[in-house]
């Protein structure tokens, strides 16, 4: 874009420059006395001294307020002086050297001559040192004197393509605002111009600007300023809003010609018309699902692109569409789908979905892309837009921009229904209280409006169901004023202007109704109303109250259940204990027995007693710890330990170290908190396990730290489980069907599996039946 090499020089020859921190005066240029008369500024030390000489030849009331410190580290300042009977403008270009804490001023200075009149070295600086792109180019838009960096960085082209020769205007969208710059850059008088403007610069869609030229006169030559910022965010929310707004507007009109019964206007075609206008789509159809008289869903359409112009085939296609009625009875295709299917469906490669089946129809355009959107009213299907050829293809966003159509359209589909069967509407009574008051009619709850005296006004004529059948009005009527009053107190309050209640009222035949209300209040300060939402939710209070009565009467049973365990258990411990004492001490008497085969004897079935008595000492402990540590409130004792030392002690204390492969792959030094008791019993109960169900082979415990995890694995290669028993395998007195002759309770790894949770970790286990089993335990550290 340069027809001379762009220079960059170093900004050095600011007018004045102040102290950020005293407001001293530490630099005056020369040439400030030069462009105005000496005793204007002359004779001030600070920043406050050189505003009030500005403010002393201000011309009215436009006198521009004073430098406040912003986040911008550069910004421009305007003012008009009156010097000796002539008029000056002021512009200040400011910067701020935060580093050295010091205050810039670059003084440009217009006379009634609408010019600046600046030598080329001081314009070039300025135009090297703005921050947003700027460019000074000769009067006659043949040459580019400087380009400053920003303004390069925003070419579409290389520079050494563009100093070949360029046209300026192939950079503006609108041809036509280029032509008012020709010709105010040709007029005399006005020195500045501004407008906005698309310009083709680094994006070739094109971004937007607002753009300031002005004249000014360098070294004797005319020139022109150009300054550029970027307006993109500016302009797309004006687009948005000017696009919300004509949405706005396409849905009101269409509701106002719908509501008022002129369908001469045709407003479904309408309706049509505007979708596809805000989404671009070349075709496409609006219609409603309804049922034929063999109750098989069929789709009446309510407007569609005509296809008839587009040749004979199209001509008998849509003849043959418009003998039917434009019913539609085969669901076999993408828009059958989203019917069937009860979902949208965005499909940019129609050929590729298994719904279109590859079938081709004669006469009907080639569909590209496709959008359908089904309206649903719950979970049914009562119509559908439908939607293709759009340039690009179909995005998540055309969905969103759909909404307010699909939600009017579902509308008008309903209201018509109703229509039909009841409603004969007015043309004059299109306010949407009126629609309000149609959609009450209908609405299974109960819809009242009041003043601020709870004074009803409207009530819809679902009232008798909610109160009582066959009582007259102004009973309902006292019952729902009482039901208001006790709602509007500051215990329903949900917010400012929301309440929210559930009150049990009874009827005169002595019934009792549960009904949840929900008001709103409407701060009007002519006409306060509160609006009243009411439904009968009595099913659902006696559901509620059913399982409130079960969740009693199941914490009832576990603290009789947990009772009934600790009773059993203490009574059974004692005797218990004194059977083993007295078996020990029958055995001592019994070695005094000298016939040998009763001593065997004797001593046989008094091993099996002890070993019965210890298998039930067992299960009595294992319940006691199962309804101790069940619980998932037990405290923790947390200690810190060495975990290798912690680990290997157990090993030792239990005699395990010869009956296990033991791989400590951690570090000596690894520190952590645990409950030693209850990672010791998991460990233990663990390794066991794996001893007594491992087979031959030893078993493998390993010691592991990961991240902010750190735990054991315990690995055999055994009888395994069933893997449709690992499910249960937490749950008391379970054991597998293949441990027969092991010994075992069942309530070893629920304790585990509630030890390790207190910790904050977690237990896996992985097993092949007949193949060993996996137990992998993780603790935060």
């Amino acid at each position: 874009m340069l027809k001379t090499e762009q220079i960059l020089t170093a900004f050095n020859n600011e007018d004045l420059v102040f102290s950020l921190e005293t407001g001293e005066l530490l630099k005056i240029s020369d040439r400030i006395t030069r462009l105005l008369d000496n005793q204007i500024f002359a004779g001030f030390d600070s920043l406050v001294e050189y505003e009030a000489i500005l403010a002393r030849y201000s011309v009215g009331n436009d006198f521009h307020e004073r430098l406040k410190l912003k986040d911008s580290n550069d910004f421009f300042l305007e003012t008009t002086l009156q010097v000796a009977g002539e008029i000056y403008s002021v512009n200040e270009l400011i910067w701020m050297d935060r580093e050295n804490m010091t205050l810039h001023i670059f003084v440009f200075v217009v006379s009634d001559n609408n010019s600046f009149d600046l030598p080329e070295s001081s314009m070039i600086e300025i135009v090297d040192k703005m921050p947003n792109p700027s460019l000074l180019i000769s009067g006659d838009f043949t040459e580019v004197l400087i380009a400053n960096v920003p303004m390069i960085h925003l070419l579409n082209q290389p520079v050494s393509e563009l100093v070949k020769g360029f046209y300026l205007g192939d950079f503006f969208a609108d041809p036509e605002l280029f032509q008012k710059l020709i010709h105010w850059a040709l007029k005399p008088g006005s020195n500045r111009l501004s407008f906005q403007a698309k310009l083709y610069l680094s994006n070739p869609e094109g971004n937007w600007f607002d753009i300031t030229f002005f004249k000014a006169k360098v070294d004797d030559k005319d020139c022109i300023l150009i300054l550029l910022l970027s307006a993109d965010k500016s302009k797309t929310d004006q687009l948005n809003l000017e696009r919300s707004n004509s949405l706005l507007s396409n849905i009101v009109e269409v509701q106002k010609l719908f509501l008022a019964q002129e369908y001469e206007a045709k407003p479904y075609q309408l309706l049509l018309t505007n979708i596809l206008g805000v989404i671009e789509a070349e075709i496409g159809f609006i219609g409603e699902v309804a049922f034929d008289p063999n109750n098989k869903q069929v789709l009446k359409i309510h407007a569609a692109t005509d296809i008839s112009t587009a040749g004979p085939e199209a001509f008998k296609l849509y003849d043959k569409y418009v003998k039917n009625d434009f019913l539609f009875r085969h669901f076999d295709n993408l828009f059958g789908a989203c019917i069937t299917e009860s979902k949208v469906i965005l499909e940019n490669n129609p050929p590729q979905n298994p719904h279109t089946k590859g079938k081709k129809i004669p006469g009907h355009p080639q569909i590209d892309n496709f959008l359908g959107i089904p309206i649903l009213k719950g979970d049914k299907v009562v119509g559908l837009i439908g939607l293709g050829n759009k340039k690009g293809g179909f995005c998540e966003s055309d969905i969103q921009e759909l909404e307010p159509f699909a939600s009017t359209y579902s509308v008008i589909i309903e209201a018509y229904n109703y229509e039909t069967e009841k409603i004969k509407y007015e043309k004059e009574s299109l306010e949407k209280a009126l629609i309000l008051s149609k959609v009450a009619d209908f609405s299974p709850d109960l819809i009242v409006v009041a003043n601020d005296e709870f004074e009803i006004e409207y009530l819809s004529k679902s009232s008798e169901k909610f109160i009582e059948m066959g009582i007259d009005a102004s009973t309902i009527n006292r019952k729902i004023r009482t039901l208001l009053k006790k709602t509007l107190v500051d215990k329903y309050s949900v917010s400012k202007d929301l309440f929210k209640s559930r009150l049990k009222i009874r009827s005169n035949s002595g019934n009792s109704i549960w009904l949840e209300s929900m008001i709103s209040l409407m701060q009007d300060s002519h006409n306060p109303k509160l609006i009243a939402v009411i439904r009968d939710v009595s099913v659902q209070a006696r559901t509620e109250e059913n399982l409130k009565l079960s969740l009693k009467k199941e914490r009832e049973f576990n603290s009789f259940v947990s009772d009934f365990m600790n009773t059993v258990s203490h009574e059974f411990k004692t005797p218990l204990a004194t059977i083993l004492s007295s078996l020990e001490l029958s055995k001592h008497y019994l070695d005094s027995i000298e016939e040998q085969t009763s001593l065997e004897r004797v001593k046989y079935h008094c091993s099996k007693i002890q070993s019965e008595v210890n298998n039930l000492h067992q299960l009595v402990s294992h319940s006691l710890d199962f309804n101790r540590f069940a619980i998932q409130g037990t405290a923790l004792k947390e200690v810190q330990v060495n975990y290798r030392k912690f680990i290997e002690a157990c090993i030792n204390k239990y005699g395990l170290r010869s009956s296990i492969e033991y791989l400590p792959e951690v570090d000596q030094s690894l520190e952590v908190h645990i409950d030693k008791f209850m990672i010791e019993t998991s460990l233990v109960n663990i390794m066991t396990n794996a001893i007594k169900y491992g087979g031959e082979s030893k078993p493998e415990l390993r010691l592991f730290k990961e991240g902010k995890w750190f735990g054991f694995m315990v690995t055999d290669h055994g009888i395994g489980i069933k893997k449709e028993e690992l499910s249960y395998i937490f749950t008391p007195f379970f054991r597998g069907s293949n441990v027969k002759g092991i010994e075992g309770t069942g309530f070893g790894l629920v304790a585990v599996k509630n030890f390790i949770e207190i910790h904050g970790g977690n237990i896996q286990i992985k097993s092949e039946y007949g193949f060993g089993t996996t137990v992998e335990v993780r603790l935060p550290v």
